[in-house]
Formats: structure tokens, sequence, C-alpha cells
């Protein structure tokens, strides 16, 4: 049976039919699909459910949270919201190991490094708003193909930024965006004082 309203933010709503398998009320569109779940959309995000109101409530539920991700965002860094988007998209967590053969494509760094350079090489493999934040990264990653996996800086730096878990090597990343490296020049003098930081700490 085809509900006549739902109620958004505690106001009962009309439906209004536009063909046999749409509906609007206020500025949300409602669908029947075929397989006779409804889908509520409203500007770019969208809400399923088993009823028109299920689907309005799950859209809801969707901006909400879609609001709080951008505030989150408009408070933090630039690798601060990297190295969120990056933890979420892998599901890297702090216990995550670098080695696991049925998590990661390669590793747990260079599955990192890859996304980095398919967002920066080929766009339009992951949305745009992705795709922006992993780009970010780019300088970081040519100066880590240079002088860490290339061999070019202080060996025990290269040992100690291989023995990282993915978790503390997204945060070196998001590191080394914060620091505003541009280019593997930066990158260079980044990773001199990074081991001098290091050999200090080992005195």
């Amino acid at each position: 049976m085809i509900e006549q309203s739902i109620t958004i933010d505690g106001t009962e709503t009309a439906l209004t039919a536009t063909s046999a398998v749409t509906w609007t009320a206020s500025d949300i569109a409602l669908r029947l699909r075929p397989n006779m779940t409804w889908r509520a959309t409203r500007g770019d995000i969208t809400g399923d459910g088993d009823t028109a109101q299920a689907a309005t409530d799950s859209l809801i539920a969707a901006e909400c949270k879609a609001a709080k991700v951008m505030q989150l965002a408009a408070r933090s860094t630039k690798g601060q919201n990297f190295a969120r988007e990056m933890r979420s998209y892998l599901q890297i967590g702090p216990r995550t190991r670098r080695f696991n053969s049925k998590k990661w494509a390669v590793d747990g760094h260079r599955d990192v490094i890859n996304l980095i350079a398919e967002a920066s090489y080929n766009p339009g493999m992951y949305n745009a708003d992705r795709e922006a934040i992993f780009r970010t990264a780019f300088a970081a990653l040519r100066s880590w193909e240079k002088h860490i996996d290339g061999y070019r800086t202080d060996v025990n730096l290269v040992a100690h930024i291989n023995a990282m878990t993915p978790y503390q090597f997204v945060a070196f990343l998001a590191d080394m965006i914060d620091a505003g490296i541009t280019n593997v020049g930066e990158g260079e003098r980044y990773f001199a004082e990074m081991a001098r930081r290091l050999y200090a700490q080992a005195a």
C-alpha cells in the first residue's frame, strides 16, 4: 500500500505523485524501486528503506552524518583529512599490520601509495572529493618513491619508515602534507630533519 504522507523533521508532509513510481514530499524525491523498496533523494544524498518513511528517515540520517563529516573536515588540516579518508577507505586501524595477504593487494604501505598514484595519474577512478584528498599526498608520494623506496636517504630512516604500521605510515604521509611538501627537494630536506630527530631520540 502506498503511503499518503511521511513525516519530515516532525512535520507530516503529503506525497505528491509525479509518475506511477515516483513522488515528491517537500524537496525530497521518492521512488518505488522494482524490488518494492523505496529510495529517497535530496541533492546528492540518498536513503533506502522498506517504506517511504523508512527511506526518508535513512536519508535524513545520511544528511546528518554528511554534515558532521563536513564540519570535522572544516576544522581539520589537509593532512588530517587525508589520514582520515585513507584509513576509512582501506579500513586501516591502529593494530592493522603491514603484511597481510588477506587484506592487501600488495602490502599496507604500497596499497596506500598505489591509491595516491591512481588518484593523481588516473582521475575518475574514485569520487571527486576522495580523489582531491588523496592527491594532496602526491608530493609526499614522489618524495617517498625517490628517497625511501629508492634508498636515497639515511638507511636507518628507511628502515624506520619501512617498520611503520599502515596506520603510522598514513600519519607520516599526513605530516608531510601538513609540512607543506610540494616537491622532492623539500621532501629530501624533510627526511634529513626526520633522520636527525631519529638519531637524537636514540642518543
